[in-house]
């Protein structure tokens, strides 16, 4: 099999694990009952919108709102994919695989870059076509009021992905420093993620505001260009932290 095939099944490996053998054994709680939580949960959640919808008071673009939490769930499946080999005691395993050490935390970073993107979509879908419910059921909601819900989805979705490869490696640096010479320093860049995502959000440069507001009006692919060059410099910079990852994961390991 050719080098490609074999970093290809890296990735797919990565991508279907499922997680820390030791949580699930503590929780005792069954995946049948987490199943109902969660659709009792969805249930509440298109009820509660329903009943704001039927009374008029159901602003569409606002719902997208509940996802703005995302990026930093993102965070912690960076941090997640590289820890559960420490917490399922498989890092032994993983470490001693013949591939590089490139290989084997870029595969964790790209599984978890699809991985976000399947959690995207499946909450645009789900978004857009509550959207399309209320507008062809309610009135005085539209057609046109969906579509502006779903571009502006769409633009806020656009915005996450493009910078996810950043946000997955810094979550992937933030678990590689502790399990290296660097432990020290782990709780400051926990500290500057969450204080850094919380500057972001609330005390942003105008521009910011401004892009979130075009997004929210559901215009039609409204970034500029330094939105372009954000994107590309976030990129160079996730680059230069896998390898980063890789270099103390190499040099700096401390187990």
């Amino acid at each position: 099999m050719n080098s490609s095939g074999l970093f290809k099944d890296l990735i797919r490996h990565e991508f279907r694990n499922k997680g820390s053998w030791r949580k699930q054994s503590r929780n005792r709680l069954p995946r049948s009952w987490r199943l109902v939580y969660f659709s009792l949960f969805l249930i509440a959640a298109f009820v509660i919108s329903l009943y704001f919808a039927l009374h008029n008071q159901l602003e569409l673009t606002r719902l997208w709102y509940v996802t703005l939490g995302l990026p930093y769930v993102i965070i912690f499946m960076g941090v997640g994919s590289l820890r559960r080999e420490w917490e399922n005691d498989t890092y032994g395993w993983w470490l001693t695989l013949p591939y590089p050490r490139m290989w084997l935390i870029s595969a964790k970073w790209i599984a978890a870059i699809l991985q976000t993107i399947v959690v995207i979509l499946f909450l645009f879908v789900a978004g857009s076509l509550f959207a399309l419910f209320i507008s062809s059921t309610i009135e005085p909601y539209t057609f046109a009021d969906a579509a502006s819900f779903i571009i502006a989805g769409l633009d806020w979705f656009v915005m996450i992905i493009a910078f996810t490869p950043f946000v997955v490696a810094l979550g992937l640096l933030t678990a590689s420093t502790r399990y290296s010479t660097l432990r020290p320093i782990s709780p400051m860049l926990w500290v500057l993620l969450m204080g850094g995502g919380s500057v972001f959000y609330w005390s942003g440069d105008q521009r910011i505001y401004e892009q979130f507001g075009h997004v929210q009006a559901g215009q039609w692919f409204p970034f500029t260009w330094h939105f372009l060059v954000a994107v590309l410099i976030s990129w160079v910079a996730a680059y230069v932290l896998i390898r980063l990852n890789a270099y103390l994961l190499e040099k700096k390991l401390s187990i």
